[in-house]
């Protein structure tokens, strides 16, 4: 039986969750819908992808109070390499360089799935439903009506909040009718674990090509998380290779800086679009994490920018609250949608930037970004300007991240 909720949360992944574990302190009364079974093979939230984050969201976790079992599990990245395919240009970045003992961390998505969950469980005011699933909403004077499906049957709920954390083919944005605007980069990232000849050191790789990013992300010494960006047209031809075939061609895009590749688990592929909702809000409703934007994956920023939105709500959310404002009055959400629009604004940049500079095949291009890559390399005051943008420090910050 489904009680009334302060803030209802549709979708219990990674951003879901997140948001759950960061308003319970609150006092407010949570209810978290999801629509695929946790341990289902299918959960895209808690597979075995390797998740990069970022200075920005280990913090947050941090504040959290998830960081210390997902830690245990986490793999630092003391090194970044940076290169393209077939040209002279490259960019080491190393954490030395703006004194810290690491730029982020790897940590694979079930893993840190697990500690979210966990945590979930040690609060009594948030109620996990699952299955189950919105069918619609409507206004009401002081939150709003969510008619829910949960295991064939129908239930209401009122909230006086509505989150939309349920990714980037989100139904609550679909049944709020926002719109967005989106980019088919038209490639696929085929994710495995690989078991590498030589250790990685803690060092992330980066490697442009002309059909897309590859990426080598550590998560033990001789293993790491492999993300193989290919164009989609020829995804069926990747997925035919046996695995002794699909590591032949993977060297060839990646080289041979950590020796061969020994050993390959299993594939899983997720298309590569970037996507935005128009607006982030309505009244008593509010899109985080993909619901609101996908990125392209090239920088690995997408759950870093979406973990920042998670504690830029709760900032909004708590400083509301402490203004004896209704947690369905207007002005939460405004003051949410404010503070977080230059870093959301920046970040998508960044990343489009990326993707718009490193997949122009027109040899102009190419000549620029390596020279860029290379004024990277040599110029400390760049370096650092990189550094910062993909470490989710620079500019406004919520305070889970300014707090250190």
């Amino acid at each position: 039986m489904l009680h009334d909720a302060d803030v209802l949360i549709v979708g219990a992944g990674m951003v879901g969750a997140s948001l759950a574990v960061a308003l319970a302190p609150l006092g407010l009364r949570i209810t978290i819908i999801e629509a695929i079974p946790l341990k289902h093979d299918k959960q895209p939230s808690y597979d075995d992808r390797g998740i990069t984050l970022a200075p920005s969201s280990s913090r947050i976790l941090r504040q959290l109070g998830v960081w210390e079992t997902a830690a245990v599990h986490a793999t630092s990245i003391t090194r970044i390499h940076i290169s393209e395919q077939g040209r002279f240009g490259y960019t080491r970045l190393d954490a030395s360089t703006v004194d810290r003992l690491e730029l982020g961390h790897v940590v694979v998505a079930r893993h840190l799935g697990r500690a979210l969950l966990q945590s979930l469980s040690e609060y009594d005011n948030i109620n996990l439903v699952c299955p189950a699933e919105p069918r619609q909403f409507t206004l009401e004077q002081n939150g709003i009506q969510v008619e829910i499906c949960e295991s064939g049957e129908t239930q209401t709920l009122h909230a006086g909040l509505l989150v939309g954390a349920d990714g980037a083919l989100s139904l609550v944005r679909r049944l709020a009718g926002i719109s967005q605007k989106e980019t088919d980069f038209k490639q696929t990232a085929i994710v495995s674990n690989v078991t590498t000849q030589q250790v990685n050191a803690g060092t992330a790789y980066e490697r442009f090509t002309a059909n897309g990013p590859i990426a080598l992300l550590p998560i033990a010494a001789n293993r790491s998380v492999l993300v193989n960006t290919v164009d989609s047209e020829d995804l069926q031809n990747w997925l035919q290779y046996t695995d002794d075939e699909y590591i032949a061609q993977v060297m060839k895009r990646f080289g041979r800086r950590l020796g061969h590749i020994e050993k390959i688990g299993r594939r899983s592929t997720y298309p590569i679009k970037y996507m935005e909702a128009l607006h982030h809000y309505q009244q008593s409703l509010v899109l985080i994490g993909n619901a609101a934007h996908m990125l392209h994956p090239n920088a690995s920023q997408g759950f870093n920018l979406g973990l920042r939105d998670v504690a830029g709500l709760r900032d909004a959310i708590q400083s509301g609250l402490e203004r004896h404002c209704a947690i369905h009055d207007i002005s939460l959400l405004e003051d949410y949608v404010s503070a977080r629009k230059a870093d959301q604004m920046r970040t998508i940049r960044f990343t489009n930037g990326l993707a718009s500079l490193f997949y122009n095949r027109n040899p102009l291009y190419a000549m620029a970004r390596n020279l860029l890559m290379l004024l990277i390399d040599i110029v400390p005051q760049f370096k650092k300007q990189l550094m910062q943008a993909k470490m989710g420090l620079s500019g406004q910050q919520p305070q889970m991240v300014r707090q250190s």
